[in-house]
C-alpha cells in the first residue's frame, strides 16, 4: 500500500494505566496527531468504574470538544446505564450551569466555553465515557491567581507537558499522579473562583436503580426537531429532587441519546446509539455512531466525503476487554474507483479519511467476536459524494464528461418504501446478509477485478 495511505491507519495498543481502581485498565486512546499525522481529533474509549472527581477545576479550550457518557455494555447501552455525572459548563466563569446526567447523554462544548468539574457522583454500573477533542492534541487554557492577586491565563499543551515527578521526562498521561500527590510540587498559584449560576445544593439527584426504559428518549419526537424546538433534558431514573433547569442555550447542547429500535438484521443487533449530527441537535458539527457488528457483513460504495475528516474505529465490543479483537476486515482506500488498494485489519484500529479520499467498501469477514463500528464524521450532517459513468447516447455538450458525482447526505434522503418520509437509518431496506455467500460475492467480484486489468 502507498505511504500516503498507509499513514492514516493506526492500531489502538490496549494501555495498562496507573490511575486507580475507578478507571479500568487496560484502557484504548486515540491521541490524535501524535498517533495519526495531521489528525484533528483526539479521543479516548474509557471505563469508569466507581465514583471519582475526573476533572476538578474549570477550563476551556480553542477547539469544540463533543462528551459522550454511556452505558459499557454494548449493544444496550441503555440498559447498562446505572449512573449519575455532574458536569459545569458555561460561556464565562462566572456564568457556568449544572448539567445532571442520569441516562446516556452526549454534550457539545463550543469553543471557548468554560466547562468542568467534571464528577461521576454514582457508578453502580461501568460507564462508557468519551472526550473528543476536535484537535491533534489535548491543549487547554485555565485562570489562575497568583500569590500577588495577579490573574493570568495558563496554557497547558500535551506537546509541551512534562511528568510531575521528573520534568526531565515527557508526561505519557500513565495516571500515576492522580491518586499519588505526594512529592508533587506546589503551585505557585490557584484556579479562580467560578460560579454556577443554577446551583441547587443538592449532591445526587437519583436513587440506586438502573436506567428506566419506559421513562427514556425513545423517538425523534424527544429530541431536537427542524425548527430546533428542545425540550428539557431527560429524567430516565428515579430522581430525588427535580434535576437543575437549563437556560436554553444551553439544554440545545445536552441530548439524551434515543434509543434506537433497528431492522438491520441479527448482525447488527438492536438497539443501537446514534448521535445523528444536526437532525437531533441544533449546530452539531459531529455525526456518529455506536454500532455493533456480529457477522460478515459487506458496507457501502466507494465515496469521499466533501471538506471534513471521517474516523472510523474498529473496536472490540466490550471496552473492558479491548484486546479481545477476533476478526478479518478488508478496507479499500485509494484516489479514485479505478485505482483502490486494500488493507487488512485484524486488530483494534482507527482509520483517519481526509475529504477527497476515496473509501469503501468494507467488507467484514471471520467474525469471531463482535466488535465496534465507530464511524465519527467531523459534521452536522453526514454526506458522501460517488461516481457514475454518463451513459452512452445521452446529450453531448461541451461541459460533459466521462462520469457524473452524486451527493447523497442525511438532509436529502428519503424512505424506500414512502418517498414522503425522511430516511431514519432503520435499516429495513438493507440485504438479509444471512442469504448473502459472501466467499462466492469475493470470488465474483475479483474475476471482474482480473478481467478488467485484462482488458487494459
Amino acid at each position: 500500500m502507498q505511504e500516503k495511505f498507509e499513514r492514516l491507519f493506526f492500531e489502538l495498543k490496549p494501555e495498562e494505566t496507573k490511575w486507580g481502581s475507578w478507571l479500568h485498565s487496560p484502557q484504548i486512546y486515540f491521541r490524535g496527531a501524535n498517533d495519526i499525522p495531521d489528525a484533528t481529533i483526539h479521543c479516548g474509549m474509557q471505563v469508569i468504574k466507581e465514583p471519582v472527581a475526573l476533572v476538578a477545576t474549570p477550563h476551556f479550550h480553542n477547539f469544540d470538544e463533543n462528551v459522550v457518557i454511556m452505558g459499557a455494555t454494548f449493544p444496550d447501552v441503555f440498559k447498562s446505564f446505572d449512573a449519575e455525572v455532574h458536569f459545569y459548563m458555561g460561556p464565562e466563569l462566572d456564568k457556568m450551569e449544572k448539567i445532571v446526567v442520569t441516562e446516556p447523554t452526549i454534550i457539545k462544548v463550543p469553543k471557548n466555553w468554560w466547562h468542568c468539574p467534571l464528577t461521576f457522583v454514582r457508578v453502580d454500573k461501568p460507564v462508557y465515557f468519551q472526550s473528543v477533542l476536535f484537535s491533534g492534541t489535548a491543549d487547554y487554557v485555565e485562570l489562575v491567581e497568583r500569590e500577588s492577586g495577579e490573574q493570568q491565563y495558563i496554557f497547558n499543551g500535551e506537546r509541551y507537558k512534562t511528568c510531575v515527578f521528573d520534568a526531565a521526562k515527557k508526561c505519557t498521561e500513565c495516571g500515576y499522579c492522580f491518586e499519588h500527590k505526594e512529592g508533587i510540587a506546589a503551585k505557585p498559584y490557584k484556579p479562580v473562583a467560578w460560579k454556577v449560576i443554577n446551583e441547587d445544593g443538592v449532591k445526587c439527584y437519583t436513587e440506586k436503580g438502573a436506567y428506566d426504559d419506559a421513562k427514556a428518549v425513545s423517538s425523534l419526537t424527544a429530541v431536537v426537531r427542524p425548527g430546533y424546538t428542545t425540550i428539557a433534558y431527560s429524567d430516565a431514573t428515579t430522581l430525588l429532587a427535580p434535576k437543575p433547569a437549563l437556560l436554553p442555550d444551553t439544554a440545545k447542547k445536552v441530548l439524551a441519546v434515543p434509543r434506537e429500535e433497528t431492522k438491520w438484521g441479527p448482525w447488527c443487533p438492536s438497539p443501537q446509539a446514534y448521535f445523528r449530527g444536526d437532525i437531533y441537535m441544533e449546530d452539531a458539527n459531529y455525526n456518529v455512531g455506536f454500532q455493533v457488528f456480529t457477522a460478515s457483513n459487506d458496507m457501502e460504495e466507494p465515496h469521499f466525503h466533501q471538506g471534513v475528516d471521517e474516523y472510523i474505529f474498529f473496536i472490540s465490543a466490550d471496552p473492558m476487554h479491548p484486546d479481545d479483537f477476533d476478526a478479518e476486515i478488508e478496507f479499500y482506500i485509494g484516489d479514485d474507483p479505478d485505482h483502490m488498494e486494500t488493507k487488512l485489519i485484524t486488530k483494534p484500529t482507527v482509520v483517519r479519511l481526509p475529504p477527497t479520499v476515496w473509501h469503501c467498501p468494507i467488507k467484514f469477514r471471520k467474525m469471531n467476536r463482535p466488535l465496534i463500528f465507530q464511524a465519527a464524521f467531523m459534521h452536522g450532517t453526514w454526506g458522501t459524494m460517488t461516481r457514475s459513468e454518463v451513459t452512452e447516447g445521452s446529450k453531448k455538450t461541451y461541459f460533459d464528461r466521462k462520469y457524473t458525482y452524486d451527493y447523497m447526505g442525511d438532509n436529502v434522503r428519503f424512505c424506500k418504501f414512502n418517498d414522503k418520509k425522511r430516511c431514519n437509518i432503520c435499516g429495513a431496506c438493507f440485504p438479509k446478509m444471512d442469504e448473502i455467500d459472501f466467499d462466492k460475492l469475493d470470488a465474483e467480484r475479483k474475476a471482474k477485478e482480473e478481467a478488467a486489468k485484462a482488458d487494459k
